[in-house]
């Protein structure tokens, strides 16, 4: 892969990682009133945290590979 190919490859994935950061930001948490009155503090309904974790396993995959272009 030449340099013009990783530049590309990177900002395709820059953008990827930052349409991933809104999905994640516009899961909607519980109130803060729930929140603190839950034992364990969740923030997020167990559907929603399943959403949450997929979403931060697809972060880490692009991240991955990100270091993975800056290694050729």
């Amino acid at each position: 892969m030449n340099d013009k190919e990783k530049g590309q490859r990177y900002d395709y994935l820059l953008n990827k990682y930052k349409g991933i950061e809104r999905e994640i930001n516009m899961v909607p948490k519980l109130p803060l009133e729930e929140t603190l009155q839950s034992l364990d503090s969740r923030e997020y309904t167990p559907q929603n945290l399943t959403q949450i974790n997929n979403l931060k396993h697809q972060l880490s995959l692009i991240d991955e590979e990100v270091k993975r272009l800056h290694s050729y």
